[in-house]
């Protein structure tokens, strides 16, 4: 395996939201979403469809701009140092940057070499083992099913886990072994002291070892948490946020 990045830089939170709001068009995606994230802290967001939870991570992530307000990741700003921020960072995608023309391998050794390295062909096949995928390496990804692609963007995670992980999604379109893949996953990045910020629809699994629950709402945090204190409120009846899908 590649040698992994230094994580965390400094010693200040690893992400610091102040007023970000977010406009596509005439739409407001995110509004006035302030936030704070401590370095090695897992960080779940629940909300349902167009909650703003795919735009929060992809801002974070800088591949989105903020209308307004500022963001800070490691004390790197945002705007400002989007290209030292996306150094920092790793997204997983609900469903993407995957090209269908290129097999599994093709992927990963593409993926790695734009990130300025060139893997061997032993350091690819490890990952792909790891994620179930050796067998399907030199099959074309447009023939893969979507639980395959999604361990391939899972195989790309691990040859980058930055300090800070967004996932957006991570258990979608996964059989039972993919879930408890992605929760193997987790813990691991979790024991080597990586940030993670994870978004799911499935927010019971998403808080399996959360230390933090985020909820939104029509691109709002409408309430965040100790994720026990929120399943209290779900028995006592209040409506769940955290119960539809992408957003």
């Amino acid at each position: 395996m590649a040698s992994e990045p230094e994580v965390g830089v400094g010693s200040g939170p690893a992400l610091r939201l102040e007023g970000i709001g977010k406009r596509f068009a005439h739409t407001w995606a995110l509004r006035d979403v302030s936030l704070e994230v401590a370095q090695g802290e897992l960080v779940a967001l629940a909300g349902p469809n167009g909650a703003g939870k795919t735009t929060l991570l992809r801002l974070v992530g800088a591949l989105h701009r903020a209308t307004t307000g500022r963001a800070e990741i490691f004390g790197l700003e945002i705007p400002g140092d989007e290209e030292l921020v996306r150094r920092e960072s790793t997204l997983l995608p609900p469903h993407g940057f995957l090209y269908e023309q290129l097999t599994g391998l093709e992927n990963l050794r593409f993926a790695r070499l734009m990130a300025g390295t060139k893997p061997s062909r032993e350091e690819l096949l490890d990952v792909l083992a790891r994620v179930d995928l050796v067998r399907a390496a030199g099959e074309r990804v447009g023939g893969y099913s979507s639980g395959m692609m999604k361990r391939l963007s899972l195989a790309r995670l691990l040859l980058r886990p930055a300090p800070l992980v967004l996932m957006d999604e991570p258990y979608a379109s996964l059989d039972a072994d993919g879930i408890d893949l992605v929760d193997r996953i987790i813990d691991e990045l979790r024991e080597s002291g990586r940030t993670i910020l994870l978004a799911s629809h499935r927010w019971e699994r998403a808080i399996r070892d959360a230390d933090r629950l985020v909820v939104m709402e029509r691109g709002r945090i409408v309430w965040t948490g100790a994720p026990a204190a929120w399943a209290e409120r779900r028995g006592a009846g209040e409506a769940v946020a955290g119960t539809g899908r992408e957003g």
